[in-house]
């Protein structure tokens, strides 16, 4: 790594802070509950592989049948009436939503060479030149 010992030693200490948080340990025992659940975890994956098969069906122009929309619609239901595939899709969010500010308060802070304001993080726009804001 390319980094200077004061950026080493205060990535060090941004990770010790995003483990002792409690929002994501709270995430990180939803995960790792949901994948000692074999059951879920085997749950989740046949609805995940089914559906990136029927994607890719369509996206070669064939149309998937109606067994296998069906089969696929009762995965989803059963996915989504299982507490455990809920509990970890709420901890994905949480994980990748700490990923995505501290990813972008870095690289902001890179591109422009200072500290961009929180506002620029927590905005709710999709960028500029959207036209959402």
């Amino acid at each position: 790594m390319n980094a200077s010992p004061q950026i080493k030693s205060k990535i060090v200490e941004l990770c010790e802070t995003l483990v002792a948080d409690t929002d994501v340990k709270n995430a990180r025992e939803k995960a790792e509950a949901f994948l000692a659940n074999e059951e879920a975890v085997s749950l989740y994956r046949e609805m995940a592989t089914l559906g990136r098969a029927l994607h890719q069906k369509q996206h070669n122009g064939e149309e998937p049948s109606g067994e296998e929309i069906s089969r696929f619609t009762d995965l989803q239901d059963q996915c989504d009436a299982n507490t455990a595939i809920l509990s970890f899709i709420e901890a994905q969010d949480v994980l990748r939503g700490i990923a995505e500010v501290v990813t972008s308060f870095v690289g902001k802070s890179l591109e422009r060479g200072a500290v961009p304001a929180e506002s620029e993080v927590f905005s709710k726009g999709c960028g500029e030149g959207c036209g959402c804001h």
